[in-house]
């Protein structure tokens, strides 16, 4: 029967395998042949990524010990959202080689909002929390 335990358990995985995915990447990368642009282009948004996938382990790790509710949280969510929104500027930039680029940039944008909005909506729960912890 799948719970939530499963559930972060297998987040927890797909973090870990992203990670692996995106630095075997970036090994074996430089030697594909690809051109100095498209090289230069990976690596710039390989630091956005690596931030991001951090963001969200930490996050993950705090849902785990059952830190919800706190302002760690929307650190690890701000953080997220920031590197989404410049990967999406280093996207655009490389629409230039690729115009298709323009698409991934709009939906890492996307995400990037995504993760504002949940991060504004953390803060806001957070705030009602600490209300009602000191409520009688």
């Amino acid at each position: 029967m799948w719970n939530h335990s499963k559930s972060l358990l297998l987040t927890a995985w797909w973090i870990r395998i992203a990670l692996a995915v995106w630095l075997m990447i970036a090994l074996i990368l430089p030697f594909a042949g690809w051109k100095s642009a498209v090289l230069a282009m990976f690596y710039l948004l390989f630091i956005p990524i690596l931030l991001a996938l951090y963001g969200l382990h930490k996050m993950l790790h705090n849902i785990q010990n059952g830190i919800i509710f706190a302002a760690e949280n929307t650190s690890a969510l701000r953080l997220t959202s920031w590197a989404c929104f410049f990967a999406a500027v280093f996207l655009l930039a490389g629409a230039c080689l690729r115009p298709v680029l323009i698409f991934a940039a709009g939906v890492i944008g996307f995400l990037g909002l995504f993760a504002r909005v949940i991060k504004n909506m953390l803060t806001e729960a957070i705030r009602i929390k600490e209300e009602n912890d000191f409520t009688i």
